[in-house]
């Protein structure tokens, strides 16, 4: 088994001649993109071991792959080979001892909104400011996290309304929220609609463009652009989003949705399954 990207596992199983799997958020990109991107680099990797060509790029996806995601969160344009399986996604929760902080409970009764930036783009401070601004006059609750490189007091005094933090479990915060302000991470979208939470994405790089034009595709949330990302702009999109009742209806659905995929444990059951038979698994 491999990561959708990982081609030496690939490899080493098809000159076996043994079964492989692919298990992730998936890399299913329209066919001809993916050929031009590791379509040459894979040709020479198959005859360097003595395989025949490949040119589709069949052999990839011969058996087996688990995508750790809901289908309706692919491009239109994505490619769902028939061995494709779609899991419901695990939902990150703690990554240390941390539980909700005590004040969370006393939050008066308003508008609650989650602003992250995640763990790998989180050193965008002038995002951070944006965000800041954007909400300090505003009549809402706000928790910023900024990551455990990073010190919330390096921010300066914020008012009784919005408590920064270096990481909190989305898992038990989410609960008492009503918008997530993110970078359009995978993980804190799908955390979000798991949870029924419309969101307002402000995408820096990698997936990220990707994942928030498919929560605006979906009517989940507003996006704001790489060259909209002023204060002004962030608070009318939040103030959008929490006002139009239609973008919590659409991720209310998307999370009942999300909910009756199969779990993980189907995943292994397959695996299982592939060990046992060693022959391609469609999706039913």
């Amino acid at each position: 088994m491999r990561d959708p990207i990982e081609f030496g596992g690939y490899a080493a199983a098809e000159r076996l001649g043994i079964p492989h799997a692919t298990g992730g958020i998936g890399w299913l990109i329209p066919a001809a993109r993916r050929r031009a991107i590791v379509g040459p680099n894979l040709a020479a990797l198959r005859r360097e071991h003595g395989l025949p060509d490949d040119p589709d790029l069949a052999t990839l996806d011969r058996y087996l792959g688990l995508v750790f995601q809901p289908p309706w969160f692919l491009g239109p344009d994505d490619d769902v080979p028939p061995t494709t399986h779609f899991l419901r996604p695990a939902i990150f929760d703690q990554s240390g001892g941390e539980g909700l902080p005590a004040w969370v409970a006393t939050l008066p009764a308003r508008p609650t909104i989650y602003a992250t930036l995640g763990t790998i783009s989180n050193r965008t401070p002038d995002l951070f400011a944006a965000i800041l601004a954007a909400l300090r006059d505003e009549p809402v609750n706000l928790i910023l996290t900024v990551g455990r490189n990073q010190d919330p007091a390096d921010f300066g005094p914020q008012p009784a309304h919005v408590h920064l933090e270096r990481y909190v479990p989305q898992t038990l915060l989410l609960p008492r929220c009503d918008l997530v302000i993110t970078h359009g991470g995978f993980n804190t979208a799908m955390a979000a609609l798991d949870r029924g939470l419309p969101v307002v994405a402000i995408p820096l790089g990698a997936d990220q463009f990707q994942n928030a034009a498919r929560c605006a595709a979906l009517g989940v949330g507003r996006v704001v652009g790489p060259d909209e990302r002023t204060p002004d702009v962030i608070w009318a999109a939040v103030r959008d989003v929490l006002a139009e009742a239609t973008y919590r209806r659409n991720a209310a659905r998307l999370r009942d949705e999300l909910a009756v995929l199969p779990g993980p444990e189907h995943g292994v059951a397959l695996l299982e399954r592939l060990a046992r038979e060693r022959a391609p698994i469609g999706a039913r």
